[in-house]
């Protein structure tokens, strides 16, 4: 059965295996020493121990027995016998000397000594060949990592309790954009010191949700709609909430032993769940999957062929369809700037769009698993990643680096926070402005979809993008059976939302970066498509006193002109409206101009004349009061009215 965790982040390696010969045991040394391997192989670690320890006790020289004990102790999680087990053999006169001495440096390095560890990889001569080109880069690594906690990042990690941790390995958090969901992997019936491949041991994904006063309750099994009797785990919810992607091993049906799967959110529940199948998955081994908050880039982790080194980090294309479902295309691997000789895994990119947070095993640091930041540099690439330093990462493993949509808030497993038996937690931690904080503050905003006439909830897709840039920021759908959705603007920043469902209007939104981001309470209401039935363009934008389209209208613009090309039978009239401030007939004319320029815009895109008209109204058709200045900022508006369909 292959686990989603095992195998990636691999325990201190043996170099034994049954069967082979040993020149310093008896045959009857040997058998022992075959069934304490097997025993440990099959965890049952309290039976195999004192059959090492006899071997030892009655034959120093066999080292074959205390190599396998020190990698017995690794695996119970106590590095302190680990090391005292080979320092008892660590001398010269001892068969194969300095294979042990490189187990030892190696014992002392991933117990965070650090200086040990150099001292003892440096007694390596130049005359062991092998040994000396591994133990070279080591000491280099020892020497970073020392370095690293010179200067330590004022990181303060919280175990987040009983309530997300388990008494179980716990890792790969997730949460929603509005922090009201939150995820993990368990991997369950493994204690701290047990063995991972007992009876009932597997992975499963637990769910909580926030209370109405802000606490976590003790986190649930996302039930059977997810899980099953084999692992699944390493999920990631979308920004929304609206999908959890999530990785499952040996089912039927799979394209290799571990594919990504997707479930959407339908009310309170989740839908069965989807395999897409080629080319985000292969006969390969796939995991932890990261949506974009633009919907369309699913980054991942996968050891398939074609990469830079053994897992490696990807980016796939994404399209949301009118139902929900997603499309994959174009897998790519994300490069050298990124990706190592080594491993690389637990991609997160975060709500601003423009910040990638991974753990890697080929970039230095403070050993095994670290987390590195990079940054799009508006060229189509990365900026070189940056260790976010100690004591965040440790000698151990941290994995699942998660952060809030505000950017102020992160999430992580590890291994090596605390060293009071713990295994791998969730720990929590505030992120100080300066230390590796996404670009972007990002706020959210509920909201609800309905039909007009009926009141019923509508499944409809949800753009929000940047007037600024005109960069898409923001992509999802609404659930099926509520109606609800959550989304996600730039703080500072003013944003455009367009709502889409086939067969209505339309729905267009507008809001100021001063503003509080907020729907209206009563829910977006979507007008079937119906001659007399009008969009109010909310973001069409004019200078002052002026019909010169800004080029932040092209993006409404561009939503009209795919709204026409998708319903060919529509005609429609573009009116514009002014507030009641100056002469009448001049505003008439000044709202004449500016629909015409957008009708202009229309035909240059090959939006045929005859489907199209325009009328300016000046002040005659107030929406609000034009004695306010909110009032007048209404009444200044692009509207379209349906003609014909």
């Amino acid at each position: 059965m292959k686990h989603l965790l095992i195998g990636v982040l691999s325990l201190l390696s043996s170099f034994t295996f049954v069967g082979q010969a040993f020149a310093e045991a008896s045959k009857k040394e040997i058998q022992q020493y075959e069934k304490a391997v097997i025993l440990m192989n099959e965890g049952r670690y309290n039976e195999a121990m004192p059959i090492f320890k006899q071997l030892i006790h009655s034959n120093k020289d066999f080292v074959d027995a205390s190599w396998s004990l020190s990698e017995l102790y690794t695996r119970m999680g106590n590095e302190s016998m680990c090391i005292k087990t080979l320092q008892y053999i660590a001398k010269p006169k001892v068969p194969r000397y300095w294979n042990t001495m490189m187990r030892l440096a190696r014992a002392y390095h991933e117990s965070c000594n650090y200086q040990e560890a150099i001292n003892t990889y440096k007694q390596i001569p130049q005359t062991e060949t092998g040994y000396y080109k591994i133990a070279q880069p080591k000491i280099q690594e020892c020497e970073a990592a020392i370095k690293l906690m010179e200067s330590p990042v004022p990181f303060v990690a919280t175990n987040m309790g009983p309530n997300i941790n388990t008494e179980f390995d716990d890792y790969w958090p997730s949460l929603t954009a509005d922090e009201g969901l939150f995820s993990t992997t368990v991997k369950l019936n493994k204690r701290e010191g047990e063995s991972a491949f007992g009876k009932g041991v597997h992975e499963d994904i637990y769910v909580d949700k926030k209370a109405a006063d802000g606490s976590w309750p003790k986190t649930q099994n996302a039930g059977n709609c997810i899980n099953t009797i084999h692992n699944e785990g390493a999920q990631s919810f979308s920004l929304d909430g609206r999908y959890m992607f999530f990785v499952a091993c040996d089912r039927q049906g799979a394209s290799g032993g571990c594919d990504i799967y997707y479930s959407i959110r339908q009310g309170d529940g989740w839908s069965k769940a989807i395999v897409p199948g080629a080319p985000l998955n292969s006969k390969y081994w796939e995991t932890n999957p990261s949506l974009s908050p633009t919907g369309d880039k699913l980054y991942f982790a996968s050891n398939r062929p074609g990469g830079v080194g053994k897992s490696d980090i990807w980016v796939v294309d994404v399209a949301i369809g009118n139902d929900g479902l997603l499309t994959f295309s174009n897998p790519q691997n994300l490069g050298p700037k990124i990706n190592t000789k080594e491993d690389e895994l637990s991609p997160f990119i975060h709500a601003d769009n423009q910040t990638l947070f991974y753990s890697s095993k080929g970039r230095g640091g403070l050993g095994n698993y670290d987390v590195f930041v990079t940054y799009k540099d508006g060229k189509g690439g990365w900026t070189d990643p940056k260790n976010i330093g100690y004591p965040l990462n440790t000698c151990k493993d941290e994995i699942g680096f998660v952060v809030n949509a505000y950017g102020d808030k992160a999430y992580f497993s590890s291994n090596g926070q605390e060293t009071k038996g713990r295994g791998r937690d969730i720990y929590e931690l505030k992120l100080q402005a300066g230390n590796f904080r996404p670009v972007k503050h990002m706020k959210y905003a509920k909201g609800k979809i309905i039909d007009a006439e009926t009141k019923q909830p509508v499944m409809a897709q949800i753009d929000v993008y940047s007037i600024k840039s005109n960069e898409k920021v923001f992509k999802s759908v609404s659930d099926s059976k509520t109606g609800e959705f959550i989304s996600c603007v730039p703080e500072g920043e003013d944003a455009g939302v367009n709502v889409d469902r086939k067969g209505y209007l339309f729905y267009s939104e507008y809001f100021d970066e001063k503003q509080k981001v907020k729907f209206p309470e009563k829910g977006v209401t979507m007008e079937k498509i119906a001659v007399g039935k009008k969009i109010t363009l909310k973001n069409i934008f004019f200078d002052f006193d002026k019909y010169t389209l800004r080029p932040a209208s092209h993006h409404e613009l561009d939503r009209l002109v795919k709204f026409l090309k998708d319903n060919p039978q529509v005609h429609i009239r573009l009116e514009g409206h002014t507030d009641g401030k100056g002469n009448h007939d001049y505003n008439v004319t000044l709202s004449e101009n500016r629909a015409k320029v957008a009708y202009d815009y229309l035909v240059a895109r090959r939006i045929a004349k005859e489907r199209l008209a325009y009328k300016g109204f000046g002040p005659d058709k107030p929406i609000a009061t034009n004695s306010t200045p909110e009032g007048r900022a209404q009444n200044r508006r692009t509207e379209v009215i349906i003609t014909a369909k």
